[in-house]
């Protein structure tokens, strides 16, 4: 294990406060993949974990949390844990389980969004129905604009404080084109990366996008320094 230190003492007090909140939202988004988009079984399955206080408990729960669920990236996706499906379904969480490829290419109404996941309609319903994350993810979405706006309030940053108002107002409206405009207009010490992004947790097809949330803060002493080594 190697432990990373970042030192966020040369942001303005103000920034230092925004920072607080995105580490927050950060959490909240963390624990929303996790939970959610993995593997409908890793909620139940990781409390289940959190409880065994032996020292291979401890070591399982270890693993888990790295790889975010009971298969191993290392190992193509195999179980590591007992009692859990050999390999990591294709599909993740973003659809039936019990739903298959023809069934889904054979859908009138066929959904390829990335911020959609897709489920049945009703109670023992057979019928495939599209659900906009802003509704299969509200909990989690509204806390994390709610801390989005708050540090967008405290920044002094323009472009920073425009992204996160924009990325908040995207995570309850599932529009996310204007936040991702804003988010390359970025130009501040603290530079978030949160909301969908990448669609290979779908192996199914590609088609829908994780959610991940990093934030990196920006060197200006070594910026300057790489600018009079380029100059």
């Amino acid at each position: 294990p190697v432990e990373l230190h970042v030192d966020s003492s040369k942001l303005e007090p103000a920034d230092q406060q925004a920072l607080a909140r995105l580490v927050e939202a950060a959490k909240v988004i963390d624990e929303l993949f996790r939970n959610e988009q993995v593997w409908s079984g890793n909620r139940a399955l990781r409390e289940k974990l959190a409880a065994d206080t032996s020292e291979l408990g401890k070591a399982r729960l270890r693993y888990f949390d790295l790889n975010q669920g009971p298969w191993s990236d290392l190992d193509e996706h195999q179980a590591f844990l007992p009692d859990v499906p050999k390999r990591k379904p294709q599909g993740a969480n973003f659809y039936p389980a019990d739903m298959t490829r023809e069934e889904f290419e054979a859908w009138a109404q066929k959904d390829t969004g990335f911020f959609s996941v897709i489920g049945r309609e009703g109670m023992g319903g057979k019928a495939l129905r599209a659900i906009p994350y802003s509704v299969a993810y509200q909990e989690q979405l509204t806390q994390a604009a709610k801390l989005l706006n708050e540090a967008a309030e405290l920044t002094p940053n323009a472009s920073l404080k425009a992204f996160l108002k924009a990325r908040a107002e995207a995570f309850l409206s599932n529009d996310y084109y204007a936040s991702d405009v804003a988010w390359m207009k970025i130009d501040a010490p603290i530079e978030p990366t949160i909301g969908p992004y990448e669609t290979y947790m779908d192996e199914l097809f590609g088609y829908k996008a994780s959610f991940e949330a990093y934030i990196t803060l920006r060197d200006d002493a070594e910026t300057a320094k790489l600018k009079m080594f380029s100059d």
